[in-house]
């Protein structure tokens, strides 16, 4: 995963950012993420690699995904 993309991953976990993807799968894991971010602000190494893991399982969501991530 790219530097930037990461950055942006952890803002919108954190909040900061808004993001939704055309990919249902994906919005129920960034909710679920951004939720024990929420509870926890010291989980969010486990966050991204939770993300990395799903987007290794799923490389289309990396590929359309983290286009639009990388625009915001």
């Amino acid at each position: 995963m790219e530097a930037n993309i990461q950055a942006k991953l952890e803002a919108i976990l954190s909040g900061k950012l808004k993001y939704t993807s055309s990919n249902l799968a994906f919005n129920m894991l960034i909710s679920k993420l951004q939720k024990k971010v929420k509870a926890d602000s010291e989980c969010m190494a486990d966050c991204i690699k939770d993300i990395n893991d799903f987007v290794t399982k799923y490389p289309i969501v990396a590929k359309v995904d983290f286009i639009n991530i990388a625009a915001l």
